[in-house]
């Protein structure tokens, strides 16, 4: 199976438990499943982790392979998640590039950039593009299905 990166902010993470309750299923089964990297953002844990208990019970199923959780106001230093992405640039290369995975974004508008540029910026570190080669391959990931955003 495919691996997937799913990144969803605030209720842009609604969409993504059917993907993980699926993956879940699955695993429960005996089936493969392949690896699931799972990034959420929004401003407070304690009042916007939505999912959290579900979230935090996948992760321990390990139907969620990694979990990049980003709750900006929670510390003086804002983190989204597109630093958490950063941090994990080898990992997301490799699942889009040689593995052949899928990335999904859903939520506001405003993060597509820097998300975008992350994934930009994971390529040219591991596969060793230049800007413009690791913008084409993305772009070109669209037309395959493969990087998808459904964002509002």
């Amino acid at each position: 199976m495919q691996p997937l990166i799913l990144a969803g902010l605030g209720t842009g993470a609604a969409p993504f438990r059917a993907f993980l309750q699926h993956r879940a299923l699955l695993a429960s089964q005996g089936k493969p499943t392949g690896p699931l990297y799972y990034y959420f953002g929004s401003r407070y844990r304690s009042k916007e982790y939505l999912y959290g208990e579900e979230i935090e019970a996948f992760m321990l199923d390990r139907t969620i392979t990694k979990a990049g959780l980003a709750f900006s106001r929670d510390q003086r230093k804002k983190v989204y998640i597109q630093h958490k992405m950063v941090e994990d640039a080898d990992d997301l290369a490799r699942m889009l590039y040689e593995e052949k995975g899928v990335f999904y974004l859903c939520g506001p508008t405003w993060p597509v950039p820097d998300v975008y540029e992350a994934l930009v910026t994971a390529l040219k570190k591991t596969v060793g593009w230049d800007e413009k080669t690791a913008g084409d391959y993305l772009e070109g990931l669209k037309e395959e299905e493969r990087y998808v955003l459904e964002v509002y």
